[in-house]
């Protein structure tokens, strides 16, 4: 998930984002900040990249934060706008605006913390995690970095963005476990990610990774609308087809 700071004091917008992602790594949650020193800088990018939450300061330089906030709202309806502001004169303009919370400098965790608390909402699908026997300890996986899940001898194998984890439990039981609808039994012994598929052919997914999960012969075509239906429902694009169906 992108969430965007856009602060014309250099100071602030790197405390905000520390603190952002100190939010992210206490709730397992994958969040990208990207930074903007101006209004101007901020809406030329959000007319090509989809921020789910803004952070706007409402004095800068230039355009200022409550317009910003308007021009987003021409084309966003759902974008969740937390104004950073040292003054409450603007509680009308951001009524207007649909604003989800006022975040009071000088910044502090706990601030940051109430503010993104009130876009749970939003948060909660990059939130979710499953915790899992691993050696003598267990760990936490974080569901959208999983690729895919292949089942190996004693247990099965999560492929992830970054590594590999060897978990002794029969694929039966994560299939219990993870019942997240992003997650699809596409072989025997393989369960795959949707949200990481490019490319659909015959008697496979392709993975964003250029990795590969095999697609079972029996209720081939089953699988693929179940695909096709996630990504109807996810408005996600498919980069490319070598057959649907």
């Amino acid at each position: 998930m992108k969430i965007a700071i856009c602060d014309d004091l250099r100071f602030d917008r790197t405390l905000l984002c520390e603190y952002i992602l100190q939010y992210a790594k206490n709730n397992f949650i994958n969040i990208d900040v990207v930074e903007f020193d101006s209004g101007e800088e901020m809406l030329s990018s959000f007319s090509e990249e989809n921020y789910k939450i803004v952070f706007l300061d409402i004095y800068m330089k230039g355009i200022d934060g409550v317009k910003v906030a308007e021009r987003i709202r021409e084309t966003d309806e759902d974008c969740k706008i937390i104004f950073t502001t040292s003054s409450l004169d603007h509680k009308g303009e951001g009524f207007e605006v649909a604003a989800t919370h006022y975040l009071i400098k000088p910044i502090t965790y706990k601030r940051v913390e109430q503010a993104l608390n009130r876009c749970k909402k939003v948060l909660a699908f990059d939130a979710q995690y499953i915790e899992l026997p691993f050696g003598k300890e267990s760990v936490k996986i974080n569901l959208r970095d999983i690729l895919y899940i292949e089942a190996v001898r004693n247990g099965v194998v999560i492929t992830t963005e970054l590594e590999e984890y060897k978990i002794h439990m029969p694929m039966a039981k994560i299939c219990d476990v993870i019942t997240d609808k992003r997650f699809l039994r596409s072989h025997r012994g393989f369960i795959v990610n949707m949200q990481h598929i490019i490319a659909t052919k015959e008697n496979e997914f392709v993975l964003k990774n250029s990795s590969t999960v095999p697609i079972r012969q029996s209720g081939r075509k089953e699988i693929k609308c179940a695909y096709m239906h996630y990504v109807i429902e996810n408005h996600k694009e498919i980069q490319s087809s070598d057959a649907i169906i």
